[in-house]
């Protein structure tokens, strides 16, 4: 998989050119935004759009207030795209995908890949809206899918502040094997899903820490602290913590005594909970 990247305060278009002839998808993640059709349809400001509930006319219609949108955009200057632009990639709310196939194709193949079966006739919701999994799920495995519905993706990552490029090797090896047409439970896909939820907890924990605290990991900046809060949870995990707080309290004995413990202000969940 190779990356390029860019600051996540320009457009990702000011770097990539605009595909003449290729449809551009808009991600968006329906549990990072309260009401997302209603917030689509405000960001479009009138103008005619081409939006899909991905939920929609599958088995997970009940919940479709937590489905992930797709919008297919009209250009650079968009208006949902600029309303995304504003807070999105900085929230991690969604990513762009550049099509390798028409509208109705690559949104038939995104509905295939909304859920894992992680045994015969028992399938899992997945959280493919979300950039930081979409860019393992999808991105890291682009050369071995046997539809080639998905050419690019674009995807910001709060922690390096970046917008990335995730595309196909230019050259690619022989031996890399084929996904199925559906996801299927693997020990890759659990170690997607194992790293989507460490770094998910390593999020909440920075969110919660007091300023010194998070100076004391490197910061103030995320992307700084990160190495040191992210190898923290992982000697937290090694020791047996699985919540957030049992993981809170190991950074406190874990850094200086000047640490001030009071620095958490909600209840964290267990670890591994959506």
């Amino acid at each position: 998989m190779n990356q390029d990247s860019w600051s996540l305060r320009e457009s990702p278009f000011t770097h990539v050119p605009w595909p003449g002839h290729q449809p551009v998808g808009l991600v968006l993640d329906g549990v990072a935004i309260p009401e997302l059709g209603e917030q689509i349809y405000q960001w479009a400001g009138g103008q005619t759009i081409n939006a899909e509930c991905l939920y929609v006319a599958t088995r997970w219609e009940a919940v479709s207030d937590l489905s992930p949108w797709l919008v297919w955009l009209s250009g650079p200057e968009d208006p949902v795209l600029e309303g995304f632009l504003e807070q999105g990639p900085r929230q991690e709310q969604g990513y762009l995908l550049i099509s390798a196939t028409d509208h109705a194709s690559c949104a038939c193949w995104m509905r295939s890949h909304l859920q894992v079966e992680v045994a015969p006739g028992c399938e899992e919701l997945v959280r493919i809206a979300h950039p930081a999994l979409a860019a393992t799920v999808i991105g890291g495995n682009l050369p071995r899918f046997p539809t080639r519905a998905v050419d690019r993706l674009i995807v910001p990552d709060c922690i390096s502040e970046q917008w990335h490029l995730v595309e196909p090797p230019a050259v690619q090896s022989g031996d890399i094997g084929d996904q199925p047409e559906k996801m299927m439970a693997s020990r890759d896909l659990k170690g997607a899903f194992d790293a989507f939820n460490r770094r998910k907890g390593a999020l909440h924990i920075w969110n919660n820490l007091h300023e010194s605290v998070r100076n004391q990991l490197g910061g103030p900046d995320l992307r700084d602290a990160y190495p040191a809060l992210g190898r923290i949870l992982e000697e937290a995990l090694g020791n047996g913590c699985n919540n957030l707080r049992e993981v809170m309290q190991f950074l406190f004995v874990t850094l200086p005594p000047q640490a001030d413990s009071n620095a958490v202000t909600e209840t964290a969940p267990p670890l591994n909970q959506g």
